[in-house]
């Protein structure tokens, strides 16, 4: 089922059809860990820089593969509240595990060497990541970007479930993927020959290589 060989690969792919938004000015954006590796081949085709959206999973600690959620780098949750009641957790649960992973956020940006995004008025942002499974993730990062004043949003990545992009559509302005899946057994994985965990130093290599990252990006 492999389609592409690694995330770089499916990155120039997305890239080849993201050259439209370069009139745009957009703001692009990756979604760690995975949107890393694929959002570097559309800066560079869109002759920018990218930097980070600052959200960290919340995973359920029996079913670690699974999350329930995002925080962000504010301490603020993102949560499927559907799943929270099903899998019976408590508030000062989520709220304890949601400052644990805050605090290791705000550690992983800090050695990454990101500057955390103040604002982005009216900005055309582009929100990328390596497929959605459930689209909360991305949901998560729509609902941030929003906050700092961004105005069109468009999440691009290489392959979707149609439940996800069906999910994450009716919170931004395009979804654009690759792929389009209705599959029961649907796995990011399945669909890269190469899929392995991206690590600290892939992030700091990657995001070196695309030059300065502005806290603020210019209007």
């Amino acid at each position: 089922m492999a389609v592409y060989k690694n995330r770089l690969e499916a990155g120039q792919q997305l890239a080849s059809r993201l050259s439209h938004l370069q009139n745009d000015n957009p703001v692009v954006l990756a979604i760690p860990r995975g949107g890393v590796p694929v959002a570097a081949p559309v800066a560079r085709e869109l002759k920018t820089s990218f930097n980070l959206v600052p959200i960290r999973r919340l995973a359920i600690s029996w079913r670690p593969e699974c999350d329930y959620g995002y925080v962000d780098s504010q301490g603020e949750t993102h949560l499927n509240h559907a799943l929270v009641g099903q899998v019976r957790l408590t508030s000062p649960e989520i709220h304890r595990i949601a400052q644990k992973e805050r605090a290791q956020l705000v550690q992983d940006l800090e050695n990454w060497g990101v500057p955390l995004l103040l604002e982005l008025p009216k900005r055309t942002v582009l929100l990328i990541t390596d497929g959605m499974h459930s689209g909360w993730a991305m949901y998560s990062a729509i609902e941030v970007v929003r906050k700092l004043g961004a105005g069109k949003v468009v999440a691009a990545l290489p392959v979707s479930h149609f439940r996800a992009k069906r999910f994450v559509e009716r919170h931004c302005d395009e979804v654009i993927s690759l792929l389009v899946e209705d599959i029961a057994l649907f796995r990011l994985e399945d669909f890269y020959k190469e899929f392995p965990p991206v690590t600290d130093e892939e992030i700091k290599g990657l995001l070196t290589a695309s030059g300065p990252r502005a806290e603020q990006p210019a209007a």
